[in-house]
């Protein structure tokens, strides 16, 4: 009852709602959860121009030029899944973009493990189902590892991107 009472009263609902049979009262007052949602996130790879150390230039998730990919944020519930997966931006069909593991970096891990490993097919891609909220100061950090196959060969090892995921 003090739980319903402090959301009501810090709703602003607690003066409107004392006048109300308690039934109504306590049906306004719960949230109802939204049912899961597969969430797919892609990061788009010029596969014949990528090289390190400076991979920005040559990969992104789709967002506008001005959000930095170390800047762009996953928004998610707890219960979604979230798969990441890599394109070639320039679309040869021999060209493959590999997301192999996602690391644990920092901020509150979202998920159950520190690192959530690719499914070893081609085109890798990485899925995991969000465990945990995050807090209102702090996103969670991660990094997505991947391998870029441009005309049949392997590119420079393995590339990181460090993007970062909020959780409600």
């Amino acid at each position: 009852m003090e739980k319903r009472r402090s959301f009501l009263k810090k709703s602003g609902l607690l003066l409107a709602a004392s006048s109300l049979p308690f039934s109504v009262v306590s049906m306004h007052a719960r949230r109802v959860k939204s049912a899961a949602e597969a969430i797919e996130v892609t990061l788009y790879v010029d596969t014949a121009r990528i090289v390190k150390p400076n991979i920005n230039p040559f990969c992104n998730f789709g967002q506008p030029a001005t959000i930095l990919n170390e800047e762009f944020t996953i928004d998610a519930n707890v219960g979604d899944t979230v798969t990441w997966l890599g394109v070639s931006s320039n679309a040869p069909l021999t060209d493959v973009v590999n997301i192999v593991m996602i690391n644990h970096e920092g901020g509150k891990n979202v998920f159950d493990k520190n690192v959530l490993k690719g499914d070893g097919k081609t085109p890798e891609r990485v899925t995991g189902e969000v465990k945990y909220p995050t807090t209102v100061t702090t996103k969670y950090k991660y990094k997505i590892s991947f391998t870029v196959i441009n005309n049949g060969v392997q590119r420079n090892g393995v590339f990181h991107i460090d993007p970062k995921m909020e959780v409600h």
